[in-house]
């Protein structure tokens, strides 16, 4: 029986809670990421990124985005997540969305992203992310 097969023959509450899982562990190890400047490693060339209504690919986004994140004045310092919706889709993605507070220099700002994950192995990485601060 292959993965695909087993999923699909677990009860959906089951899949679900897998899910879901997946995703607070995901979202956890991200925003910590994002903060450090370590986020470039859940992205890959063919990643495609919205970000405050920029679109780019993954590279693109890597080297503009991300390299600057801790740069800038004030830095991102802190997010903290208010909400958390997942799906799965098919065996090896889950749809993520995610809202909450951004910090930066004492400053909150709302934010709301939108990420498609993929899990190839023991990795998980980032296919589309749209990302907004609100």
């Amino acid at each position: 029986m292959n993965v695909q097969t087993q999923i699909f023959a677990m009860p959906a509450s089951d899949r679900i809670t897998q899910t879901t899982q997946a995703a607070e562990r995901f979202v956890d190890q991200y925003y910590r990421a994002i903060t450090r400047g370590g986020a470039g490693k859940y992205y890959t060339d063919a990643s495609k990124v919205v970000w405050n209504g920029t679109g780019m690919g993954g590279a693109q986004f890597k080297q503009q985005v991300l390299s600057q994140l801790g740069r800038e004045n004030p830095p991102l310092s802190h997010f903290d997540v208010h909400a958390l919706d997942v799906h799965p889709l098919g065996d090896a993605q889950m749809l993520v969305t995610v809202g909450g507070l951004c910090r930066n220099a004492g400053k909150k700002t709302q934010f709301s992203q939108t990420l498609v994950v993929e899990k190839a192995g023991t990795l998980s990485y980032v296919v589309s992310d749209c990302f907004r601060l609100v």
